[in-house]
């Protein structure tokens, strides 16, 4: 019989935002303790977040099988400051894709969303470092290892 007096530990809310599935079967199969939620690109994502409370935002960096008209940022704007030119967009496009996980990220913070975030890429540790001054609560972990993220979202989710 369960005590009455007991307080239960509310159960940590994770939002992936990837272009597949993959993120969300490693954490089904590895993160039992966790309610997650699932969204495929930005707008999907703020949708989940106006209607959740959620604890982390994990992020894939690559959204390469993403529709175009899916990903965050202006790719003409991208294709000028970037490379230089307007004409050829296939590299902004590129660009876009390979580095929307980022720029969902910003767009979040941007909307004056605070939760924290994780990011499962092996990153120099400079651009950690930035990732943590531009955004404040965030964890890297550089591969798919259970242990580690675990310990990265005790650490987040305990962090005021």
């Amino acid at each position: 019989m369960a005590n009455p007096g007991a307080q239960s530990q509310p159960v940590p809310t994770l939002l992936i935002v990837e272009d597949g599935d993959e993120y969300l079967e490693f954490f089904e199969r590895h993160f039992l303790g966790y309610r997650l939620l699932q969204a495929h690109d930005f707008d999907q994502a703020m949708e989940a977040l106006r209607h959740n409370t959620v604890d982390v935002v994990v992020l894939d960096i690559r959204f390469d099988r993403t529709d175009r008209e899916r990903l965050v940022g202006d790719v003409l704007e991208t294709s000028r400051t970037r490379f230089g030119q307007d004409t050829d967009l296939t590299e902004a496009w590129r660009y876009l894709a390979d580095k929307q996980g980022f720029l969902i990220a910003r767009e979040i913070r941007a909307r004056d969303r605070q939760e924290a975030l994780l990011f499962i890429e092996d990153l120099p540790e400079r651009q950690v470092e930035n990732l943590a001054r531009l955004y404040g609560r965030v964890a890297v972990v550089p591969e798919f290892d259970a242990k580690r993220i675990h310990r990265a979202l005790v650490e987040l989710t305990q962090m005021p």
